[in-house]
């Protein structure tokens, strides 16, 4: 019994935080993923891409930023336990991807402080450019980070090492682009959905790799089946900040 305890008490307290959740956000399923939203983007509707009345979940830079992990996560998770750095050239692509990312929301908010162009005009296709661009950097980033804390046999070889990974990043990125801007009603709502569930697993994975850091057992994990009430904490962990951050917003905004 004290061993089932603990695992069994982490699930329904999850199960009630994101019942909580539900409870306590607007009424109807997009507008529930559109709060989700709201606590990790501005959701400038200007920023944002339309399909008739429907907003996009997130703002044109964080749609590309999520659905590009998206491509990158998807793709990773097939790669097995790699934990290596990139070789010096991806990394000096990475960090240029990070970089372009940032100076065009620098550019962005600059540009909209003295409303008027600052350095270029930053429209939605840069943005979701750009956040395709970081979104590459983000997943390698994110699951270099989670094969190095959690397997105990991760391989010493880095998950993003050829340029061809590069080209079917980009060739997926712009595909998933195009189909987000032409796609219709359907794709466009679906792909809201997806974004958010990919900031929903994101902010879990931190969170996964957060309490295997804080109970000690780095390196300890063979299998994803060993590893679930880590992988619960961290789901129920990122409830709880996206709670935090939901009531937040709401209060500073009156």
């Amino acid at each position: 019994m004290k061993k089932t305890l603990p695992p069994f008490l982490l699930v329904l307290t999850s199960v009630a935080i994101t019942l909580n959740w539900l409870h306590g956000t607007p009424s109807g399923i997009y507008q529930k993923i559109f709060a989700i939203g709201s606590t990790v983007c501005h959701q400038i509707p200007s920023h944002s891409f339309h399909f008739g009345e429907t907003q996009f979940s997130l703002c044109a830079r964080c749609a590309g930023l999520y659905l590009g992990s998206l491509i990158g996560l998807g793709y990773f998770f097939t790669q097995g336990k790699k934990k290596a750095l990139p070789p010096r050239g991806i990394l000096i692509l990475l960090v240029s991807f990070f970089l372009l990312w940032a100076g065009d929301g620098v550019n962005s908010f600059i540009s909209d402080f003295l409303n008027r162009p600052f350095l270029y005009e930053t429209t939605n296709l840069t943005r979701l450019a750009t956040g395709f661009g970081m979104g590459l950097t983000m997943s390698t980033a994110l699951m270099t980070l989670f094969n190095v804390t959690i397997w105990m046999d991760s391989s010493n070889t880095p998950l993003l090492h050829h340029p061809l990974q590069v080209a079917g990043y980009t060739a997926a990125s712009l595909l998933l682009g195009w189909l987000l801007l032409s796609g219709g009603q359907i794709l466009f709502s679906g792909l809201a959905y997806i974004a958010i569930g990919i900031v929903l697993l994101i902010i879990s994975m931190l969170y996964t790799v957060f309490w295997v850091i804080m109970t000690r057992k780095e390196m300890q994990f063979t299998e994803f089946k060993s590893l679930g009430f880590y992988l619960i904490a961290g789901f129920g962990t990122a409830m709880i900040q996206i709670t935090l951050l939901y009531m937040l917003r709401n209060w500073l905004l009156g």
